[in-house]
C-alpha cells in the first residue's frame, strides 16, 4: 500500500508542476494580464493538473491486478464446493472439469451416486 501512495503522491507533484507551468503560459498568452492573473491561472491549473494526475495514477494502480499488493481478504482460505450428482460417473465428470479449470485439490468420493464432493483450494 505504501508503494501505491508514494506513486500517487509523485504523480500529483508532477501534475502540480506541469499545471503551474501551463497556467503561467496561458496567462501570458491569453490573460488575464498582470501578476494577479498569472498567479490565479498558475494556481488554478496547478490544482486541476494535481488532481487529474493523482486520480489517474491511483485509478491505474488500483485497477492493475497483475500485482498482489492489495490481496483480497480471506484469499488464502480454501473454497469448498459440494456438488450433488445423479451418478458416480457424473461426480467424476464434474471433478475432472474442476481440475481442468485449475482446482488444486479435487476429490470425488466413491460413497454413492448422490454424494459428490469436490474441493478447490486457492493459495
Amino acid at each position: 500500500m505504501g508503494r501505491i501512495v508514494l506513486i500517487i503522491v509523485v504523480w500529483s507533484v508532477f501534475g502540480t508542476a506541469l499545471g503551474a507551468g501551463l497556467g503561467v503560459l496561458i496567462a501570458q498568452v491569453f490573460g488575464p494580464d498582470g501578476t494577479d492573473g498569472m498567479i490565479i491561472q498558475g494556481v488554478s491549473w496547478a490544482i486541476f493538473a494535481h488532481l487529474l494526475a493523482g486520480m489517474f495514477a491511483g485509478y491505474y494502480l488500483l485497477a492493475d491486478r497483475t500485482r498482489d499488493e492489495l490481496p483480497i481478504p480471506g484469499g488464502d482460505a480454501a473454497v469448498l464446493l459440494v456438488a450433488e450428482c445423479a451418478s458416480i460417473d457424473e461426480t467424476k465428470r464434474v471433478a475432472g472439469l474442476l481440475r481442468e479449470l485449475g482446482a488444486t485439490n479435487v476429490s470425488a468420493p466413491a460413497g454413492g451416486p448422490s454424494g459428490g464432493i469436490v474441493r478447490k483450494n486457492d493459495g
